[in-house]
């Protein structure tokens, strides 16, 4: 009976083919980093640094169409370049998609691309939503004090919340288990398999339109989201190592993060400048900052000359 049930978990989650290339090919002027191992990343930056780079720290999920256009646009004409670095296995970047047997690697190629920014302008600020902001975190905190102009987390996932269309069912955790004991490194989690089920229509197109979006990481191994779940779970010990200024961005309609958590990550900052902004209008997705985009672009101007 028990081999029967295990059988049934693991034929429940299909595992997807394995793909190494972006399944969109890059922009002909596409610039890119080659990182010690060998792969080639893909990297951006717009506009002119006068008074500052405004790095937007992805995740793996990156989408085909522009990166939140109304915030970019606000930011460059404020004086600020914005870059982006597409991590292994995601967007433009080679590397197998939804797949890493070594995280830190994915870790060490963003310490890389900020000391890049530094050459052309040393006050580099971060920001990060949802998982990004996890990572945007984990950078800070493994950098010197002076290396973090800012830092704005928009949604930082760390304490979620359970919410209709975006989280797993206790079936979907009984078939993880299984494969993560028996077939870690197999594509096997769509982490997006619901998203008409989300309440906030916001982020129920949004979510709608990620997944008919053939440009973006559909499909995780178990062993790829442990390692980011880890860095996930770091935020709290993270925020106590950053010095630098802090805002909060949070989705007054973000169903799937706690606002307690992000309460506990603005009293655990190191930092004495630290400040909290609720979006009225804003969810989990881009709608949190792309509502608020006077309110983060007044808080980086007025932490740089």
């Amino acid at each position: 009976m028990r081999s029967n049930v295990l059988l049934l978990l693991l034929t429940s989650c299909a595992s997807w083919p394995r793909i190494s290339t972006p399944p969109i090919p890059p922009p002909a002027d596409s610039a890119f980093i080659t990182s010690p191992d060998g792969t080639r990343l893909y990297s951006s930056l717009t506009g002119e640094p006068r008074r500052g780079i405004v790095w937007f720290v992805l995740g793996p999920e990156i989408a085909s169409t522009p990166l939140l256009p109304k915030l970019t646009s606000a930011l460059h004409e404020a004086g600020f370049a914005t870059a982006v670095l597409h991590p292994r296995g995601s967007g433009f970047s080679d590397g197998l998609r939804g797949h890493v047997d070594d995280f830190s690697l994915i870790l060490t190629d963003n310490q890389r691309f900020l000391e890049r920014l530094q050459h052309r302008n040393p006050r580099v600020f971060l920001l990060g939503a949802s998982a990004g902001g996890a990572f945007a975190l984990e950078l800070a905190a493994q950098s010197s004090p002076s290396a973090i102009a800012g830092l704005v987390l928009v949604n930082p996932a760390w304490k979620l919340r359970s919410t209709p269309g975006m989280t797993p069912t206790l079936g979907d955790y009984l078939t993880f288990a299984a494969n993560a004991v028996f077939r870690p490194s197999a594509l096997t989690v769509d982490m997006n398999s619901k998203p008409e089920g989300v309440e906030f229509e916001p982020d129920r197109l949004d979510g709608l339109a990620l997944q008919a979006d053939p440009f973006v990481v559909r499909y995780f191994s178990m062993r790829y989201l442990m390692q980011q779940g880890a860095v996930m779970d770091r935020c709290g010990a993270n925020v106590e190592r950053v010095h630098a200024p802090l805002l909060i961005v949070q989705g007054a309609h973000d169903a799937l993060v706690d606002p307690a958590g992000n309460d506990e990550l603005l009293s655990r900052a190191a930092t004495a400048d630290k400040t909290k902004h609720v979006a009225p209008q804003g969810g989990h997705g881009p709608s949190a900052a792309e509502t608020s985009v006077d309110v983060i672009v007044q808080w980086l101007s007025a932490r740089a000359p």
